[in-house]
């Protein structure tokens, strides 16, 4: 027997769809760096929890440039990838030095030095190349300086992209957003995320 949906419910599937798929990548995101901080720790006897709170916003820099790093580098363990991961962490989000001192300590004597500048080069450039996209977006409301508390975006642009292709209306993109927001599991302020979403969406749809 067919079962004819009707476009409503079309469109309410596909937004639970998208929701679920960009909760699945916020999640991953937090839990890479759970595992990334537990793994540095039992090298540097270093306790990284304070880093913890930043979950998604440091898996959305680090997970893509791990990937690229885990390419041109396949020899590299998941130890070697956690302390490496861990150095660009604290570098770019704490100014805790004696963390730094240890963890740069530990690169160094496993030989990692010059892979280590390879990471640190490869987030500074996608760190960029984001600002600059969120800069060209002509958002008033904050300071481009701040968003590097928003790289959680970072993962979830192919979905944006999809809604965008899609052709979600203003309000199926609002409630898409609030589901997100009452997840629990974005940083920052909520008015920039629903500003922030809506106009990279409406960049991808122009």
């Amino acid at each position: 027997m067919k079962v004819v949906i009707s476009e409503n419910q079309n469109k309410l599937l596909l937004t639970e769809g998208l929701s679920e798929k960009i909760l699945k990548s916020y999640k991953s995101m937090g839990e890479f760096t759970e595992k990334v901080l537990k793994e540095a720790k039992t090298v540097t006897g270093l306790d990284f929890g304070f880093l913890l709170s930043w979950g998604s916003t440091l898996g959305g820099l680090m997970m893509p440039v791990t990937k690229f790093i885990e390419g041109e580098h396949p020899e590299l363990t998941s130890l070697d990838l956690s302390l490496l991961v861990t150095g660009v962490m604290v570098t770019y989000y704490t100014s805790n030095k004696k963390a730094l001192v240890k963890i740069l300590s530990e690169i160094k004597e496993r030989g990692l030095v010059e892979v280590f500048d390879k990471m640190l080069s490869a987030a500074n450039n996608l760190k960029d190349t984001f600002l600059s996209f969120v800069e060209s977006l002509n958002i008033t409301m904050f300071k481009v300086s701040n968003m590097l508390a928003y790289t959680f975006l970072i993962p979830i642009l192919p979905q944006l992209y999809e809604m965008a292709q899609m052709g979600f209306d203003q309000t199926t993109i609002n409630q898409i957003i609030k589901r997100l927001l009452s997840y629990g599991v974005i940083i920052g302020s909520s008015i920039i995320v629903r500003e922030v979403i809506r106009k990279i969406i409406n960049r991808f749809r122009n």
